[in-house]
């Protein structure tokens, strides 16, 4: 059986905030998913990568932007993960029972999802993972897998870390672009001041790193 030999280490997350001076207004770059309410761009730090060189790449596969360039670390939050919850860290086969010999589910859990934990032998653990029509307020469930993954297959540390990146790009106010899954995203540039709505739970990363940005574009 495959084992994760960094297990023990937290797995890597990142957020980056885009700042630019729009006439005369400080702004700040978010999105809209078509699921998923408005949004900041983040993602996972892949296998061997600099968190700086993740927060830039997520920020260009999610906004289309070409020229960012990293301004200040804002911080981190050394894990975003409730009692209940674990992170996939490698992608991975579910299976219907803790065996790697048992049935697996048709699609896998791909790296970085979070998911719910029940309970774990020596080998395995058991998870659900839930994916919800839209969010925030989901009418409904429209997909959930419930089964056991291999524990070098999981984390119980999420990590995230914060940049404050800038753009020479020129750009809309808004547009759109296809990422991933064929979805649409739009993004789109609104005042720092005051504070912009965004989903839950990037509200609260909006409200860690809120006076430090503040603070920078008033000192810049």
């Amino acid at each position: 059986m495959k084992i994760n030999a960094d297990l023990d280490l937290p797995f890597e997350k990142v957020t980056a905030f885009i700042t630019q001076k729009r006439n005369g207004v400080d702004s700040l770059l978010v999105f809209k998913h078509p699921n998923a309410g408005i949004q900041i761009p983040a993602g996972s730090v892949e296998v061997g990568e600099a968190i700086e060189k993740a927060a830039i790449r997520e920020a260009q596969e999610e906004t289309g932007l070409k020229e960012l360039m990293c301004q200040q670390y804002l911080g981190c939050i050394e894990n975003e993960l409730d009692e209940q919850e674990r992170l996939i860290s490698e992608s991975t086969e579910v299976y219907i029972k803790p065996d790697q010999n048992a049935i697996t589910f048709k699609d896998k859990l791909t790296r970085g999802l979070t998911v719910i934990f029940h309970s774990s032998t020596t080998d395995f653990t058991h998870v659900t993972y839930f994916e919800y029509d839209q969010f925030p307020n989901p009418s409904y469930i429209a997909y959930n897998v419930s089964g056991w993954v291999p524990n070098g297959c999981i984390n119980n540390q999420k990590k995230r870390h914060f940049f404050l990146l800038s753009t020479t790009d020129e750009t809309e106010d808004r547009w759109e672009l296809k990422s991933d899954m064929n979805h649409i995203f739009q993004p789109f540039w609104i005042p720092i001041s005051p504070k912009p709505d965004i989903v839950y739970p990037q509200n609260r990363w909006l409200d860690f790193v809120y006076e430090k940005i503040l603070s920078y574009r008033h000192e810049s």
